[in-house]
């Protein structure tokens, strides 16, 4: 029997800590800021690029100190930003804290499934052409998480 590489893929897990809270209609405990140790898995499929990889493994590294022991909050909730702070209302929460203790997501609220989307869109930046899909899984705990791909 003979084989024949079908596919090329690369897995990567890892896990970093942050502080959120939700926007809900209703409530609930997840309105009152609070932290999970988060734990991301990575698989990207693709073919080798002229370094003989699929991906750079130091741009995942990079992403999770981005995020690691930070707040983590939206953009539509930044009411203003003066030199090094950020000031953000949401909630009933009026907060005021350094640039570098944030990372401001581009989504409408801070959901693992926007987390996770947006770790696949960070991923997607730096891909090269040679990436055909990237899923990205945020465990929150144990039992819980959110997945997405993105495919070209």
């Amino acid at each position: 029997m003979v084989f024949r590489l079908k596919e090329r893929k690369i897995g990567w897990h890892k896990d970093f800590d942050s502080s959120h809270f939700l926007v809900l209609p209703y409530e609930s405990k997840c309105l009152r800021i609070h932290g999970h140790t988060y734990n991301v898995d990575v698989e990207i499929w693709g073919e080798l690029n002229e370094n003989g990889m699929i991906f750079d493994f130091n741009h995942l590294n990079r992403l999770i100190k981005l995020l690691d022991h930070r707040i983590i909050v939206s953009e539509s909730w930044v009411v203003n930003k003066k030199e090094d702070t950020i000031f953000i209302e949401k909630n009933e929460k009026r907060l005021e804290l350094p640039c570098d203790e944030a990372v401001i997501l581009d989504k409408p609220n801070v959901t693992a499934e926007y987390i996770a989307e947006w770790f696949a869109e960070r991923i997607a930046e730096k891909a090269g052409d040679n990436v055909k899909k990237i899923r990205v899984k945020i465990w929150e705990d144990p039992r819980s998480y959110a997945e997405v791909t993105l495919e070209r």
